[in-house]
């Protein structure tokens, strides 16, 4: 009998955390949503202010709907002068260590408030980066 010897590469900056399929979409970013010179990172944990349908980094504290995680930004993205259209993911599964996770929330928090929402967005954590 053979044996299958499967090679496999592990790269410890990278965002995808398994194989569960990722699905995104475009969706604005609002104006703001990042300082001047900082914008935000792919893979920054986004939520969706209800009053607007536009999309900022969630924050656990916030009370305008952001404080639900929606998306995964996809593309690193600069709307700090303007509204900007941007892909997010909305189904796959990311490691938290990697991810821009506002200091609000911790990788534990994140995936409890996913499985709350009914997401199809998986968090996790892949060890200690450096």
């Amino acid at each position: 009998m053979g044996t299958n010897n499967v090679v496999a590469s592990y790269d410890p900056t990278a965002l995808f955390a398994g194989a569960f399929p990722v699905r995104q979409r475009v969706v604005t970013l609002a104006s703001g949503a990042n300082l001047a010179g900082a914008p935000l990172k792919r893979g920054a944990l986004l939520g969706r202010v209800t009053a607007s349908d536009k999309y900022i980094l969630s924050v656990a504290t916030a009370s305008d709907g952001s404080q639900v995680p929606a998306a995964i930004l996809a593309a690193d993205t600069d709307a700090s002068a303007a509204d900007v259209k941007t892909p997010a993911y909305f189904e796959g599964e990311f490691a938290g260590e990697i991810m821009q996770i506002d200091a609000s929330w911790s990788i534990a928090t994140v995936q409890a408030a996913l499985r709350q929402a009914n997401s199809h967005l998986y968090v996790r954590s892949v060890g200690t980066l450096g």
